[in-house]
């Protein structure tokens, strides 16, 4: 059975490290998920004794060995355990200046920063990513969608329509119904175009 012990030295490592091993279904040999600071603070005990029901995967962890908390969580990284979100360039953008700021969660409350636009636009699993990630969890990362985009034309009755792709036919149509367009990165929808069509970025 392979042992992983980490090494930390602050609490915020602490707090990291236990969310990443609560979520594999690790608890406390002693029971329960909680942070347990007393652990972090008791004199020489900053290494995690944890276990997990399934005792096919059973591990106690033990003082004689140990990683530090930079490798054990870019083993995280490598082992696919990193939570991704993907959210619009602008969106991005004002995450990663929260990030930077010396009171992220402080200055998430301040309307300087958009905050209540970029809530409304975040599903609920989002925003508490969002709450967690600057709140220092290094197993969540955020990432830029690629934008997408249609072809329109105006027709002689100034009405829009939409570039489609036929279901039935699978050829190249037109459609009023916005919902029914043919919607791929500018790469791929440059393809399609031809003067008839305008391009434009999907959502505006």
């Amino acid at each position: 059975m392979t042992e992983t012990v980490v090494h930390v030295t602050t609490l915020e490592q602490w707090k990291s490290v236990l969310d990443v091993w609560f979520k594999q279904g690790y608890e406390w040999v002693s029971g329960g998920k909680e942070y347990k600071e007393i652990y972090f603070t008791k004199e020489n005990s900053r290494y995690l004794d944890l276990w997990i029901k399934d005792i096919s995967k059973m591990s106690i962890s033990v003082p004689s060995k140990y990683i530090e908390y930079s490798e054990f969580m870019a083993q995280q990284k490598e082992d696919n355990k990193m939570e991704t979100y993907y959210v619009t360039k602008e969106q991005l953008d004002l995450i990663k200046e929260l990030k930077n700021l010396p009171a992220p969660l402080v200055a998430i409350m301040n309307k300087k920063y958009g905050i209540e636009t970029l809530y409304n636009e975040l599903s609920s699993q989002e925003e508490k990513a969002l709450l967690r990630y600057l709140g220092g969890d290094e197993t969540i990362e955020f990432k830029a969608k690629e934008q997408l985009y249609w072809l329109y034309l105006v027709d002689v009755l100034g009405q829009r329509n939409y570039f489609t792709i036929s279901n039935a036919t699978a050829l190249p149509d037109r459609t009023v119904v916005k919902e029914k367009a043919f919607v791929e990165t500018l790469k791929e929808i440059k393809k399609w175009q031809t003067p008839a069509w305008e391009i434009e970025k999907v959502g505006e």
